[in-house]
C-alpha cells in the first residue's frame, strides 16, 4: 500500500472515533451547570414531612379509620409516622393539634443521635424487635376528618424545638373487592 492510500485508511479508521468523542463531549456539556428537574421533586408518599433542625418528620398519616372512612367528631385518631434524627440525642416532648382536645404519647419518646422511631396505628403489622416505637393519639377530635382533610399536628422536640406539618388520613391497609365481588351480607349483581 502506498503512503497515500495507508492515510487514507487510517483518517477513515479515525472519523468514527472522533465522532463518537465529539458526540460525549457535546452530550456532557449538556448537563453542565444545570439543575435537574427531580431535585425539587416531593417523595412519593401520601404522609406529611417536616424538618426541625436534625430532627425529621416522615410520611405522617392519620391512620386510616377503622370503623367508617372518616373521623367522627369527639373520636380519636392515632398517628402513624417516621420521627429521625440524625443530630444530637433529642426528645419528643408534645404533640397537639387545633383539631383536637389534647394528643396522647405513650412508648418511648428519646430519640438518640442517629436513630428513627416508629409512631404505629392499630392497622400496622407488628414492628420487628429492633425497631423502636411509639404510639400517638389524637384525642376527642373538634370536627369530622375525612380523607382529603390535612389536620395541623405540631410536634415538640426537648432540642430541636418544633415541626409542625398538615397531616392527612392514610391509606386503607385492608384489600379492595374488586369489582363484582360480593359483598358481605348485600345483594351480588349488577341491578339490571
Amino acid at each position: 500500500m502506498s503512503r497515500p492510500q495507508h492515510l487514507k485508511a487510517v483518517r477513515l479508521r479515525l472519523i468514527p472515533a472522533a465522532l463518537g468523542l465529539g458526540a460525549v463531549v457535546a452530550l456532557g456539556g449538556c448537563s453542565a451547570g444545570q439543575v435537574t428537574e427531580t431535585d425539587t421533586q416531593v417523595a412519593a408518599v401520601n404522609g406529611a414531612s417536616g424538618d426541625a433542625k436534625q430532627v425529621a418528620v416522615r410520611n405522617a398519616t392519620l391512620a386510616f379509620p377503622t370503623e367508617a372512612a372518616f373521623y367522627r367528631a369527639g373520636s380519636s385518631a392515632p398517628l402513624e409516622l417516621v420521627l429521625s434524627n440524625e443530630g444530637p440525642d433529642d426528645k419528643l416532648v408534645q404533640v397537639s393539634s387545633p383539631y383536637a382536645a389534647s394528643a396522647q404519647v405513650s412508648g418511648i419518646s428519646e430519640l438518640p443521635s442517629g436513630t428513627a422511631l416508629h409512631a404505629t396505628g392499630p392497622s400496622a403489622k407488628p414492628a420487628s424487635a429492633d425497631q423502636r416505637t411509639v404510639q400517638i393519639t389524637l384525642n376527642g377530635l373538634k370536627q369530622d376528618i375525612t380523607p382529603g382533610v390535612t389536620v395541623p399536628v405540631t410536634f415538640t422536640f426537648a432540642k430541636a424545638g418544633q415541626i409542625t406539618v398538615q397531616v392527612p388520613i392514610g391509606e386503607d391497609h385492608n384489600p379492595r373487592p374488586e369489582h363484582g365481588s360480593p359483598v358481605p351480607g348485600g345483594h351480588a349483581g349488577g341491578g339490571h
